[in-house]
């Protein structure tokens, strides 16, 4: 029992430094703009359906978790995390036009097989033609056709390779030590980054929604789609 204690507290005490050294090199602030931005869209959908409320609350809770494990050194562990984020908001978006499969999904507790790459590829998921379902002027703002739908697949492509443990992406090739390592956690803020930029432009074209400039900005910075208003 004695080994196990003091092992646990040479982790606390090593996550500790972590974070000292992370907050004193970076300005974090900017995770907090993207989470904020998070909440904006949540709050936003919840008022129109507070039937999805469930999973917006998991995405901004699995947001915090993918934060707080970058800032204490689990590199890996967090970007997965965006991975989670990025799928359980794809799903929001599709069961907010597809009741009656949400209605199964929760009620038959269905599998959560509607991966990203699955929706786009056989429920035309954020297509051209399916944005134009809600959204008629999209040739005017996309960059090219289906500009969105194949970003969202691309990411969710390199996020996968982490999850599933590409070499590459793996972060202790050469040691098992646990340190603060500033490449890794830049790595973890561009994927974060890409992911917020994703939804804001699944949000804004959904909702026909331009009131929010700092949405518009983000969305433009995905270089998927145009901000015509």
């Amino acid at each position: 029992m004695s080994y196990t204690k003091q092992t646990f507290e040479q982790i606390i005490n090593s996550v500790g430094i972590i974070q000292k050294n992370t907050i004193e090199d970076n300005d974090l602030s900017l995770f907090l703009e993207y989470l904020n931005t998070l909440m904006e869209i949540r709050d936003n959908i919840i008022l129109k359906d507070k039937e999805l409320d469930f999973y917006w609350n998991e995405i901004i809770s699995d947001s915090i978790s993918a934060i707080y494990s970058a800032i204490s050194g689990q590199y890996r562990i967090a970007i997965s995390g965006i991975r989670n984020i990025f799928e359980l908001s794809c799903h929001a978006f599709y069961y907010y036009d597809h009741k009656i499969e949400l209605r199964l999904f929760i009620n038959e507790n269905n599998k959560a097989d509607k991966y990203v790459s699955n929706l786009v590829k056989n429920h035309d998921f954020f297509t051209t033609i399916y944005i134009k379902t809600f959204y008629s002027n999209i040739e005017s703002i996309q960059f090219k056709d289906n500009s969105l739908s194949e970003r969202l697949v691309y990411t969710y492509s390199k996020l996968c390779d982490v999850v599933h443990g590409r070499f590459n992406t793996l972060t202790k090739k050469n040691s098992l030590e646990i340190v603060y390592n500033k490449t890794y956690l830049k790595n973890f803020e561009t994927a974060f980054k890409e992911v917020i930029q994703l939804i804001c432009c699944m949000y804004i074209l959904r909702f026909n929604d331009f009131s929010n400039k700092s949405l518009n900005k983000l969305a433009a910075k995905s270089n998927t789609i145009k901000i015509i208003k």
